[in-house]
């Protein structure tokens, strides 16, 4: 009684630790209405890898002194492998009924085969089968191993060719894009190239009127000088003027006493009547080199007034350029020394001004001094 325990035992061993066979199951049967063998099989075998079959044999009415026998061999090229090679039933005499059933573990051996085949031989009193089949293919993967992996390559590749269905999508979107930016690109160009003409011909006018600006600053500078040496002329004048007014006044308070001494002093006042003559001829000459002057300097004024108002123009242009580049370096980045030609510009602009205000503070100055003296000039 413990013989069949025992075997149920190792069939249930061999079910749960032998590796488990995904290939497909194929079963033959053989028969000759006297002996039934039908094997069960896989048609798919890895090497290294068991796999199993089970095996039926049935008498169909009683024979005696049956014997099977089952080989099975490993083909690896020229040379074979036995993987079984038994007798399942030997010197069986009964029936009808089931003679054998069982399950066989067979491991092939690591090199790589190209098939297994087994080989059924029966014989009895009175008959015998045979039979020899081809069982298995041998491969690296299993069919459906490799049916799996043949649906993930192909989802794979469906996937692929709908990423490069986007990506050429993408691909032209970026070619267009790509083309609109070098038309801009170009136009941005033609542009810069524009400005960088206009900035040339504005820099040659501010160097033209800065050297105007010069030449006028130069002349004022000489005028200023001539001034000065007339304020001075002007202030001895004065000073000899109020001499005189002095004597004058000395005369006056003592004209009773001139009046008396007048034979003795007629030579005197010829002698005066002279400086006073020559005196007023140098006047009137020294009236007159001031109003030569006065013209000259009123003539300057309008000069450095037409010359400012050239100024501001050239500076509205150039404000307008300095915003078109302001432009061109956000879009390009390329036209830096454009806003370093601005702000020296913009600083020439500011010292102009400040010229400008000086010249102007000057300007009344000098002014107010030529009325102070042309009203003491009318006094006499």
């Amino acid at each position: 009684m413990s013989r069949p325990w025992h075997a149920l035992t190792l069939l249930l061993i061999l079910v749960l630790f032998i590796p488990t066979i995904h290939a497909e199951a194929f079963t033959m049967s053989i028969n000759d209405d006297s002996v039934k063998i039908e094997l069960s099989y896989p048609t798919e075998v890895k090497p290294s890898t068991c796999f199993s079959i089970r095996v039926d044999v049935t008498v169909l009415k009683a024979v005696s002194n049956l014997k099977v026998h089952l080989k099975v061999l490993y083909h690896t090229g020229t040379s074979t492998t036995t993987l079984y090679d038994a007798d399942l039933v030997t010197s069986f005499t009964d029936g009808p009924g089931l003679v054998y059933s069982g399950v066989l573990t067979l491991c092939p051996p690591s090199t790589f085969g190209t098939l297994v085949s087994a080989r059924v031989n029966a014989t009895y009193t009175g008959g015998s089968l045979f039979q020899e089949f081809y069982m298995a293919s041998v491969r690296s993967k299993y069919y459906s191993e490799v049916t799996a992996e043949l649906d993930a390559a192909k989802s794979t590749i469906s996937i692929l060719q709908s990423e490069v269905s986007s990506l050429r999508s993408t691909i032209d979107a970026l070619k267009l894009e790509a083309r609109k930016l070098k038309d801009e690109v170009s136009k941005l160009n033609e542009l810069i190239n524009e400005l960088e003409v206009e900035n040339e011909l504005l820099e040659y006018k501010l160097a033209s009127a800065e050297t105007l600006n010069k030449q006028l600053k130069e002349r004022l500078s000489k005028l200023e000088v001539e001034l000065s040496s007339v304020r001075n002329s002007y202030l001895n004048l004065s000073s000899e003027y109020a001499i005189l007014q002095d004597r004058y006044d000395s005369l006056l308070k003592s004209e009773e006493s001139i009046r008396q001494k007048y034979e003795d002093l007629s030579s005197d006042y010829n002698s005066l009547s002279k400086d006073h003559a020559m005196l007023m001829a140098l006047y009137n000459d020294l009236r007159s080199m001031y109003q030569d002057l006065q013209a000259r300097y009123e003539d300057a004024l309008e000069k450095i007034g037409s010359l400012q108002e050239l100024l501001k123009e050239s500076e509205e242009e150039y404000k307008t350029l300095s915003q078109q580049y302001a432009v061109a370096s956000w879009e390009r980045g390329v036209v830096i020394w454009v806003a370093i030609a601005q702000a020296a510009g913009i600083a020439g602009f500011a010292f102009t001004k400040l010229s400008g205000f000086f010249k102007k503070t000057s300007a009344k100055e000098s002014s107010h001094e030529v009325k102070e003296t042309g009203q003491k000039s009318e006094t006499p």
